[in-house]
């Protein structure tokens, strides 16, 4: 099934050539055929793709061949009277003539002779391209059975039932196709059973003849078909679809409230309210909603005019969808299953021929008449009749109709009563067929079909004698038609006797014999009988495995199996040939839970294997479960580990426990005999907290199995419950093993004792015993049965029972169990709780919360929590100091008798030993047993350490292979002469002994206090040197960790050779059993200082023993552009580039020459600490670094350092330094002068010529030596620096060199020499003339200009470019001279100037630097004028005449009326207007006397209304132009900013405007005039009022916004325009507190809203308020939003408001904050590049890789940044990234394209070219294979020539029949 589905998909993907159909001779038809055989294929994008890459089979019409169809089509008539008239009596005659040769002893009449024979379908007329109605019969994984008029049957493939089917299969295929392991992965195909149902009526195309397949009977045509709506409706229009017609669709989508269905016809689709498919989706789909792809016939509701109609799906209203009489339906549009009214109009001898619709014509067959029994001749003639469309043959033109009662009411045929399968004993032939087939009377209401080749089991031409018309035989159904309503019967006596005949007749045990028919990655598919298929899974081919299968199974071969499983509606059967299970005979089958009899013995497979037991699958998908407790390990041990006991498809044989047939559990035991667990009473079971004694019965890997003495039941001790300390765990088992196996050689047992039971015996598993001495400790205070005794701060012992990712859940006894969250597992903060603890670990624990309905409670295992341990809350010191003595005195004693016997080394014991290696912080020593010995840098001080020295050791610590030793000879010398005293000691008494309260040497006494120098960490001590007055003495000493486990969080404030206080707990501890060994001390604190030190001398460590000054040999870690990274044993240091040399050469780099390795000499410098704050922690680590130089002239030890000097350069203005260049950026560059300063060289210092300035990253590098003069600078401040040489200070006046940075609307931003801040030059200053557009020549940045100094204010500069200014050459009287005062303005002069802005109140023009002057709209021009912001635009050239000029004020009226700069011109167009008017008048005058409008009047009238209601809106106050905010929809708020010299004006009338109003002199007017200006008036009136009522009008005051805001208070727009309104007004705070207020009223629900307005507040703070304030908002918009979010939206207003290193900064706090999310490095990686900071940014990229989890993001954040690289830095390095991700990832094609893109836009279309060459010559699968086709041949039209656009068209070919050949064929 899977071969034959792989083999549609790939005829679906390639169309490759199929077998010829056979088709009609007319040429039409041919080519609806060519159009129909394209299955999937649609117009548009899969037209464009099947000409790139021509699919085989058929050709493509032309648009004209398709012209002359549709016009030929439309011309013809389905019938014509005269061709029928013409053709008739041949017809008659031909039908006559037949009908006599054929039977001679025919009885007709003569009318009958004369009577024609309808058309019909068969096998012979059933062609290509022939619409015709079916039912689905069986619906099959990958086909549909369809059953067709004439008892015929068809076939639906997977691929022809829409495109969205189609393309899940191709996708599936290419799934299959990338899946490497078939038995791992499988890709599920669309189930057509959500498609169709049985019974279900579709519309079908006859696609072509096929042979007889699954399902189909034997020798039966079957028919290739297809119900695809692109197809089946390909003939129709978007005109064809009109009210009431119902045609096929499919799904689309799934939409709110309904579905689209598309019907394949272009620009038209369906919409379906879900209310229009309630009761489909009930009665059909089972209640389930339609699926995308599924087919539906749909009625159309109503004939709308657009793209989309309403369609029905229901089966009432499609059923009795009836087409009226009076539709004008065309023949095309005729499709099977249309209702329609028919008459009948002839009688026929083997049917009755009907009329329809007005004209058309239609046959009727004897099987489809309204009763099979009733004749012809009993139809009543032209009486209206309902009848459904059966077939349409539009080519042909023929039409075939169904009376049936059935299909007229719109179902399919139902069979009650009848099966498959039924064997009917008494059959009559009623009509026989001699050369095709029988007719049968089954029933009185049921009808037989037997074709002939199912009558014989031989091959036969004709029927023989023996059937014969009304004889009687046996029969069997094999098939239904449901179209026909005849069931399809079989004669053969091979399928009489056939035992399997459908699914159902097979049953679970059965033993049958199967043929071999193909293998595959699950299994092997077997053939039972007939069309009954079986699979065999991998696992159930053979008892043993078999390495290859296919060779022993081959195809064909027969074989014995048993079925295990049968599901006979899905048609599914699982087989098994495994020897063992099919010997076994019918009792010993378990295939129903009722026959599992506790006691019973049955064979069964292994499916499933957990941690607990595995499952076993026995037959009829009856399952049981057999518990660890019962299994058998080897050796007939109990309670081993599972998966070492059986294996998945493993023969096991097991006895019944318990069995429920109700709920289907069956529990199981291995144990066949009477050692199986026995009952125990509930009263006598294990209970928690008893002690109890056991025989060890057996020792497996996971632990030991007990069995009680007291009551014989079985408990399970595990491994992690022997110690407390897992380290111990696995030698005491080790020793149990061994304790028994002696035990059984001696005939014995081997029992322990003292064992306590933690949870008692549950269902699958047995009771819990542990051997914990801190559980059998805690015994004593009593165990916590249940949740009700549990109290919050209550301590509890415990254990881990499992460790995640979250926490770890710890176990109590009682089976208590609580959840330990990460963040209280340590004092220090871990996100990996495994590294902390392990499962099985004594832990004690802390409760935090208990909650008793959940039946949950939180524990804490932090140190800090949990510090007393097992002790009381009022623990004193001394009980403190007892307890941790014992408890490692307790570790010792167990870890002594484990080793005693394997250990030849204790701690203390001197030996000799040769050095192996020195390394970095270690000296690895080979000792003379062949061990070897380690030793750290602090252990080795005291002793010179080469390679190859003989040295003598101190043993510390044995490990596993591992002996840590000490080299130090004070520690040497002290544990020889204790091996000296104890050896002397041995001859002393035991009296002696016991009369010696101490150590006679050492004289030690409990409780002593004595200082210590940490030797070792261990996980569970410390081993130190305790400083006596004999010398130093090796002791054990514990500390107080919290927990058994010393975490390593614990060691965070201890280090090696840190001095300790302690105390002694014991003199001596138990060695070789005596008290001999290393004394037990106990920490009591790591801070110690001696009272002749100074104070904070106990800050430096001991072990630090590097001083500043000292000449030390370091390893090169890393090169880096400013310093090297370099290490000296345990401490990292640098080698700054100001300290590398003592002469750089100006332009190179310090370490050019130095390389990751190598060890160079240098000088310590400086030690730097740095502490650094750990989450979770309230005091942080301290990190030392050590500040080294390798100048030559430091190296000398003789030369004194000054290390403030070296760290801190010193410098003068005027002072020549030399510096290396840190970071280049488009203001210039900032230089390192020494580790500690840093200076600044401005832009226009950097080099004298502006090519370089223009790009200043091309000619510096980073780390590179340059030569700096001081120009000013201070210790405080950042000096400037000068790159060439010294320069003066310019004055004003003075002319300077600047360089163009940008270009405003109203002047030019330059670069200034020296000069810290910016160059302004005003658009007045440009030149000493004026021009329309004086900056169009500055347009491109970096343009070098020659300016004069005209004023210095702070940190302002203001410049000049005009000539007279630069050359100092005055100029003359002229109308654009320099104004720079007021008193320069006279009123009435003339004056040109540059519009500065335009606003509601009028225009302000900029008339010099610092000066403007106001125009207001009354003055903007002579007459009104309507729109005028249009008129003016920003930067606009125009004259003016000065009105007034306030100097008090600083205010300047102006005009721009024409009258006013320039009467003449004003005279000149005041007769232009006249002339106007007085034309105007005179048409008016014609309009009176030919009855005219009255409410026509003079457009000058009209003009003078307008201009005196712009007077009365000019007294209006004007508002200053002021910072405006934004909105965008992209980005959040964006900020402008408005300039700052704006002034604002509130002054209302003025005198000019007062005249004004008195010159309006009133005219007589004319009655119409009046009427006219009254009606103006009104409008006027009526505006007003609508403008007050309509919301869209915009606010333009307070109230307005008030208002607004109290109908939409969640509009974070409006929000933000009314804090902008109140900043043109300066009201900052104001708008503060209207942000606050906005926060406040939005709805908690509106976020995105909120995020708005807190993005506002931003903006608001950023410009007017201070970086404090700024943060504020920012950390409080933190606390209410997403952080991701806000943080992006910072940065954002920082790079818009060029804050460039402030914006670094935070990018920097979100890779920490972010670090596991991509886009945060992505992001910061492109801002780096887009200010040129190219290294930085690679250096980021390692550390994106190094803190990315995913290996995916690894691959997407390589990509990024190659794209930056190919954007904004280096191509080369961009195309080597990507190289190196299309190699280790060739199946990315997004990888590959993007990689094209790339390439394409830096113009390398070579390098693109070949990079798609190597990618269309990868395996890759077929769907990423036509990608890249389709990408190569896109490049190739674009970009190359119609020869490479035919290469790759001849390289798709290649490869499509290269894959059909490998597919072979289909």
């Amino acid at each position: 099934m899977v071969g034959k589905k792989r083999r549609s998909g790939a005829a679906l993907a390639y169309n490759s050539p199929r077998k010829k159909l056979k088709l009609s001779s007319n040429n039409r038809t041919q080519s609806v055929v060519q159009n129909r055989d394209a299955v999937g294929v649609r117009s548009g994008e899969r037209g464009r793709e099947e000409e790139d890459f021509p699919r085989g089979g058929h050709g493509v019409l032309t648009a004209l061949e398709k012209k002359v169809i549709r016009e030929q089509a439309t011309q013809d008539t389905l019938f014509n009277e005269r061709g029928a008239e013409r053709d008739a009596p041949e017809e008659n005659e031909h039908t006559v003539k037949s009908k006599k040769r054929k039977s001679a002893a025919a009885t007709t009449t003569g009318s009958q002779g004369s009577r024609k024979r309808v058309d019909t379908l068969s096998p012979k007329s059933l062609v290509a391209g022939v619409l015709v109605l079916g039912a689905v019969q069986e619906i099959r994984d990958f086909d549909v059975s369809v059953s067709l008029p004439g008892n015929m049957c068809g076939t639906v493939t997977i691929g022809n039932v829409s495109d969205l089917l189609t393309k899940e299969v191709l996708d599936d295929m290419v799934e299959k196709e990338e899946t490497e392991d078939e038995e791992n992965k499988v890709c599920p195909l669309p189930a057509l059973r959500r498609v169709f149902f049985p019974g279900q009526l579709v519309v079908c195309c006859v696609l072509g003849e096929g042979e007889g397949g699954e399902g189909r009977r034997k020798g039966s045509r079957g028919v290739h078909l297809t119900v695809n709506p692109h197809i089946v409706n390909s003939h129709l229009s978007s005109r064809d679809i009109v009210e009431g017609m119902v045609l096929s669709g499919w799904v689309k989508s799934l939409e709110d409230h309904g579905y689209i269905v598309d019907f394949g016809v272009a620009n038209k689709v369906g919409f379906l309210l879900k209310k229009n498919a309630k009761e489909f989706v009930k009665t059909c789909c089972r209640g389930r909603k339609l699926r995308c792809g599924q087919v539906v016939r749909c009625k159309v509701l109503s004939d709308v005019d657009t793209r989309s109609v309403p369609v029905s799906v229901e089966p009432g209203v499609v059923g009795g969808a009836l087409v009226g009489g009076d539709s004008l339906v065309q023949l095309h549009a005729l499709q099977p299953g249309l209702l329609v009214n028919t008459a009948m109009k002839e009688v026929a001898l083997n049917g009755v021929v009907v009329t329809f619709l007005g004209g058309f014509e239609g046959s009727v067959g004897l099987r489809h008449l309204p009763s099979f029994n009733s004749p012809p001749e009993s139809l009543p003639p032209k009486k209206k009749v309902k009848g459904r469309l059966l077939w349409v043959d539009v080519e042909r033109k023929k039409i075939g109709v169904t009376l049936q009662r059935a299909l007229v009411e719109g179902r399919s045929f139902t069979f009650q009563g009848v099966e498959f399968g039924d064997v009917f004993e008494d059959s009559e032939i009623i009509k026989v067929f001699p050369d095709s087939a029988l007719l049968l009377r089954l029933t009185s209401d049921l009808t037989g079909f037997a074709p002939l080749p199912m009558v014989y089991d031989e091959r036969r031409d004709k029927l023989d004698k023996k059937h014969q018309l009304g004889t009687r035989h046996h029969c069997r159904v094999i098939q239904f038609n449901l179209i026909d309503g005849t069931a399809i019967v079989s004669l053969q006596p091979s399928i009489l006797s056939q035992r399997y005949l459908r699914y159902s007749d097979i049953s679970a045990g059965d033993l049958l014999d199967a043929t071999v028919q193909r293998h595959g990655g699950f299994g092997m598919i077997l053939t039972i009988q007939g069309n009954i298929r079986g699979l065999c899974p991998s696992t159930h081919i053979s008892d043993r495995v078999l390495r290859d299968p296919q060779r022993k199974l081959q195809p064909g071969k027969t074989v014995k199996c048993r079925v295990l499983h049968v599901a006979a509606e899905e048609k599914r059967v699982l087989l098994t040939c495994k020897k063992s299970l099919l010997q076994l005979t019918d009792e010993e089958i378990l295939s129903e839970y009722t026959q599992a009899v506790a006691g019973r013995v049955f064979k069964g497979v292994v499916s499933q294997i957990s941690n607990h037991g595995f499952t076993v699958f026995f037959f009829n998908n009856v399952m049981g479960y057999v518990p660890k407790s019962e299994m058998v390990g080897e050796g007939g041990g109990r309670f081993p580990i599972p998966s070492t006991v059986v294996r998945p498809g493993q023969v096991v044989e097991c006895r019944v426990l318990t069995c429920e047939p109700g709920t289907k559990r069956l529990r199981l035991s291995q144990r066949l005999d009477s050692e199986a667990t026995p009952d125990v009473a509930p009263e006598d079971q294990l209970r928690p907290g008893m002690r109890v004694r056991g025989e060890v019965a057996g020792v497996a890997a996971d632990g030991v199995t007990l069995r009680c003495r007291e009551n014989g039941e079985f408990g399970f001790l595990p491994v992690t419950h022997l110690s407390d300390y897992p380290s111990l765990c696995a030698g005491k088992l080790s020793q149990h093993q061994q304790s028994l196996a002696a035990a059984v050689r001696e005939g014995g047992c081997y029992e322990l004792d003292d064992v306590v039971v933690v949870c008692g015996r549950q269902s699958t598993r047995p009771a819990l015993l542990s051997l914990k001495p801190s559980l059998i400790q805690s015994l004593a205070h009593g165990w916590v049965e249940n949740h009700s005794q549990l109290k919050c701060d209550q301590l509890l012992t415990g254990f881990i029972r499992k460790v995640m990712s979250y926490g770890c859940f710890v176990e109590f006894p009682h089976n208590l169990s609580a959840l330990a969250p990460t963040k209280y597992l340590q004092d220090q903060f871990t996100s990996d709780p495994s590294l902390v603890y392990s499962e099985g670990q004594t832990v004690f624990a802390k409760v935090l919360e208990v909650s008793e309905d959940k039946k949950r409670f939180l524990v804490s295992l932090k140190p800090s929590d949990v510090r007393q341990g097992s002790g009381c809350e009022g623990e004193r010191e001394e009980e403190r100091r007892r307890r941790l003595g014992e408890r490692l005195e307790g570790f010792l004693a167990e870890r002594q008798a484990l080793m005693a016997s394997s250990r030849t080394l204790s701690p203390g014991t001197v030996i000799s030993g040769k050095v192996m290696s020195v390394e970095e912080g270690e000296v690895k020593v080979e000792l003379k047993e062949g061990l070897l010995g380690k030793a750290t840098t602090h252990t080795a001080t005291g002793v010179e350490v080469k390679v190859g020295k003989e040295v003598e050791c101190a043993v510390l610590e044995v490990e596993d292979d591992v002996v840590r030793v000490s080299l130090n000879p004070a520690v040497v010398e002290a544990c020889r002469k204790r091996r000296e005293g104890e050896d002397g000691r041995k001859e002393v008494s035991e009296e002696g002994r016991r009369k010696s309260s101490g150590d006679p040497e050492t004289d030690l006494q409990a409780g002593q206090s004595l200082v210590a120098t940490v030797e070792l960490m261990a996980p569970h001590y410390l081993l130190v040197a305790l400083n006596t007055l004999s010398g130093a003495v090796l002791a054990y000493a514990a500390t107080d960790s919290g927990q058994l486990e010393v975490l390593k969080a614990s060691y965070n404030h201890i280090r090696i050779g840190q001095k300790v206080n302690t105390a002694v707990h014991s003199p001596a501890s138990e060695l070789s059993g005596e008290r001999s060994g290393p004394p037990i001390v106990v920490v009591t604190g790591t801070r110690v200082r001696n009272s002749k030190e100074p104070r904070g001398a106990h800050s430096k460590p001991s072990y630090m023993s590097v001083q500043t000054g000292d000449i030390i040999n370091v390893i090169v870690k890393g090169v880096k552009t400013a310093f090297l990274s370099v290490k000296y044993h345990l401490w990292q240091g640098r080698v700054h580039c100001c300290l590398a040399t003592d002469n750089p050469r100006q332009g190179h780099t310090p370490f050019a020459e130095v390389h990751p390795g190598d060890v160079i000499k240098a000088r310590v410098v400086g030690i730097r600490k740095k502490e650094i704050k750990r989450l979770g922690s309230k005091k942080g680590a301290a990190i030392t670094t050590l500040e080294l130089t390798t100048k030559e002239s430091l190296l000398d030890p003789a030369v004194e350092l000054k290390t403030a000097e070296l760290l801190r350069s010193k410098f003068s203005q005027g002072s020549e330094l030399v510096g290396f260049v840190h970071e280049v950026d488009e203001r210039g560059l900032f230089v390192h002068l020494s580790p500690k300063t840093q200076g600044h060289v401005p832009l226009m210092l950097a080099h004298h010529d502006l090519s370089v300035l223009r790009n200043l990253r091309r000619h510096f590098a980073e780390g590179e030596a340059v030569k700096c003069a001081v120009v000013s600078g201070s210790k405080k401040s950042q000096p400037v620096l000068s790159l060439i040489g010294h320069v003066s200070t310019p004055t004003v006046g003075s002319a300077v060199e600047c360089l163009v940075s940008e270009t405003t609307p109203l002047g030019l931003i330059v670069s200034v020499p020296w000069w810290a801040g910016f160059g302004r030059v005003d658009i007045t200053d440009v030149a000493d003339e004026y021009t329309e557009d004086p900056l169009e020549v500055f347009r491109e940045m970096r343009e070098g200009v020659r300016c004069c100094v005209v004023r210095v204010c702070g940190d302002q500069m203001d410049l000049s470019l005009r000539p007279s200014r630069v050359s100092a050459h005055p100029v003359g009287d002229s109308p654009d001279r320099e104004i720079t005062s007021l008193e320069e303005l006279p009123e009435g002069s003339i004056v040109r100037g540059y519009v500065k802005a335009v606003t509601a109140v009028g225009v302000f023009v900029r008339l010099g630097r610092r000066l403007d002057g106001r125009v207001q709209i009354r003055h903007l021009a002579d007459g009104f004028v309507k729109n005028f912001k249009e008129k003016f635009t920003v930067g606009q050239l125009v004259k003016a005449k000065v009105l007034s000029v306030d100097v008090s004020k600083s205010q300047i009226e102006l005009s721009l009326r024409l009258s006013h700069t320039d009467p003449a011109a004003a005279k000149r167009e005041r007769r232009r207007a006249d002339k106007e008017r007085a034309r105007r008048e005179e048409e008016e005058r014609k309009m009176d006397s030919d009855g005219g409008s009255p409410d026509s009047y003079s457009s000058d009238e009209e003009e003078e209304q307008d201009e005196g209601d712009e007077e009365g809106e000019s007294e209006e106050g004007e508002e200053e132009a002021k910072p405006t905010l934004q909105l965008s929809g992209c980005d959040g708020f964006v900020w402008e900013r408005g300039d700052k010299e704006e002034e604002r004006d509130g002054s209302g009338h003025n005198e000019e405007e007062e005249e004004a109003e008195k010159e309006v002199v009133s005219s007589k007017k004319s009655r119409r005039q009046k009427k006219a200006a009254l009606k103006a008036e009104e409008d006027q009136l009526y505006q007003a009022e609508r403008a007050q009522l309509e919301e869209t009008r915009a606010p333009e005051n307070v109230e307005d916004y008030e208002r607004l805001l109290l109908s939409r208070p969640n509009s974070s727009a409006l929000w933000v325009q009314y804090m902008a309104f109140l900043l043109q007004t300066a009201e900052v705070d104001k708008a503060r507190a209207v942000g606050q207020k906005a926060l406040q009223s939005i709805s908690f629900r509106e976020e995105e809203e909120k995020l708005n307005v807190w993005v506002a507040l931003l903006n608001l703070e950023n410009l007017y308020g201070s970086q404090e304030s700024l943060m504020t908002i920012f950390q409080s918009a933190l606390q209410q939003n997403e952080p991701l979010d806000v943080y992006r939206r910072l940065t954002s207003i920082y790079q818009d408001s060029n804050k460039t290193n402030l914006a670094e900064q935070l990018y920097q706090t979100m890779t920490r904050q972010f670090r596991s999310e991509l886009s945060v490095w992505t992001e910061f990686g492109q801002f780096l590049m887009r200010r040129g900071k190219l290294e930085a940014a690679r250096r980021l990229l390692q550390r994106c890789l190094k803190t990315l989890p995913l290996k995916q993001q690894h691959v997407e954040a390589i990509s990024k940044f190659a794209q930056c690289e190919f954007r904004y830095g280096d191509a080369g390095r961009g195309g080597t990234m990507f190289e190196s991700l299309v190699t280790s990832y060739p199946r990315r094609t997004d990888m590959w394209s993007v990689y094209v893109d790339m390439l394409v836009k830096s113009k390398q279309t070579s390098q693109a070219r070949e990079v798609l060459e190597r990618a269309v010559h990868l395996k890759l699968s077929a769907k990423k294979m036509k990608l890249m086709f389709k990408r190569y041949l896109e490049f190739e039209r674009q970009y190359g020539s119609p020869a490479g656009v035919e290469a790759v068209k001849d390289k798709a070919r290649t490869y499509v029949e290269t894959k059909l050949a490998q597919q072979g064929p289909s």
